[in-house]
């Protein structure tokens, strides 16, 4: 089951790919493997989310005027659906939750605006 959330970001796609790129970079190299990448429209990597190893896909498209960023997790664990059924949906919704943060902070960061 994957979950995926959109974004409108008007930058760029080689300057929001450079953003995502420069975040992994800052951060712990132990908690990410880089699956596959073609800059500047697809950044895919592996993490763990809560103990349920996951693909995080971007995916960055020109639009007229703007660009679309599509952030997709993609649970690779089978604990996931585990989960789903033992909290009643509530695993799907953080994660759900978690892109929308994440590229609502990449929106920021890119255009320079502060965060909601």
């Amino acid at each position: 089951m994957a979950i995926e959330k959109a974004f409108a970001i008007d930058a760029e796609p080689a300057v929001i790919w450079d953003a995502l790129w420069a975040d992994l970079q800052a951060g712990d190299s132990t908690a990410y493997t880089l699956d596959s990448s073609s800059r500047p429209s697809k950044l895919d990597v592996e993490v763990n989310l809560g103990h349920i190893r996951c693909l995080l896909q971007y995916r960055i498209e020109r639009k007229d005027g703007f660009s679309e960023v599509a952030a997709t997790i993609v649970p690779i664990s089978k604990r996931f659906g585990f989960y789903q059924v033992l909290t009643f949906g509530h695993v799907g919704r953080n994660y759900e939750m978690l892109l929308v943060t994440g590229l609502a902070n990449l929106k920021a960061s890119v255009e320079g605006t502060s965060a909601p």
